[in-house]
């Protein structure tokens, strides 16, 4: 097959592929030359516009991994009328491949968290470069083991656990425990919002107990948890007349 009559076809799949977002379904069927490798038998040659053995053109798969970054692959799949288990392969193709090529060897200063993936206290914990605020790494679980996961990982990617000087993470005693057996160099931080959830918990629950005898702190609750500086004009004057109030009993 020449050059001129390549460049063809794929010009031949590229209109046909807007198509089929035009809801037209297309189904292309091309012949390809077979050749006989004295090592690996009879095989089909390579094409420019799909790769070896995934059944879709490179354009069908670049699209799909656009979409991923915006919506579920299940509803990706309803939409281009295929089953999800096939664009999870082309998802986890090119996501190992890159993956493959990460070199972690300038990492030092780190930061975990575990979200919720579904219902039933399923989690999972994410890894980030702080410096270049990439996600380095992630898995199941929120326990210690999830460090000791990290940890092989970055290893396998060149990293050296003992080069990560800063972690950044909640009060998890399952992370603090992690951390402390697995990066010895590491000095934790605490993240903000966490240290904040604390503290606004507890002034919440001082003011409830309060407003048993002081009923004027009722209703008050967003003005003691609010930023200072977005108050408005009348929040702030009630704030002020609160906190100077003498409320000691």
């Amino acid at each position: 097959m020449t050059t001129k009559n390549v460049n063809r076809l794929i010009s031949f799949i590229n209109f046909f592929f807007t198509d089929n977002l035009r809801e037209h379904v297309t189904y292309i069927t091309a012949r390809l030359p077979r050749v006989e490798c004295p090592d690996c038998g009879v095989q089909t040659v390579s094409v420019p516009w799909a790769r070896d053995g995934s059944g879709f053109t490179l354009l069908f798969e670049a699209f799909i991994l656009t979409m991923a970054k915006e919506m579920p692959v299940n509803a990706i799949a309803r939409m281009v009328n295929e089953n999800d288990t096939r664009l999870w392969r082309i998802l986890h193709h090119y996501v190992d491949n890159a993956r493959r090529k990460q070199d972690y060897s300038q990492v030092a200063n780190l930061g975990l968290d575990e979200t919720s993936r579904s219902r039933g206290h399923k989690y999972i914990s994410v890894f980030v470069d702080m410096d270049q605020s990439k996600v380095i790494f992630a898995t199941e679980g929120k326990d210690a083991a999830t460090i000791k996961s990290f940890k092989e990982d970055f290893l396998a990617h060149n990293g050296n656990p003992e080069k990560i000087q800063e972690a950044c993470c909640d009060m998890s005693p399952a992370f603090i425990t992690g951390l402390g057996e697995t990066l010895p160099n590491a000095h934790i931080t605490f993240d903000k919002f966490h240290v904040m959830k604390i503290i606004n918990e507890a002034v919440d629950e001082v003011r409830r107990q309060e407003q048993k005898n002081h009923p004027e702190l009722k209703r008050s609750r967003y003005i003691w948890l609010k930023n200072q500086e977005k108050l408005t004009a009348q929040e702030q004057q009630k704030f002020a007349r609160l906190k100077d109030l003498n409320l000691d009993t």
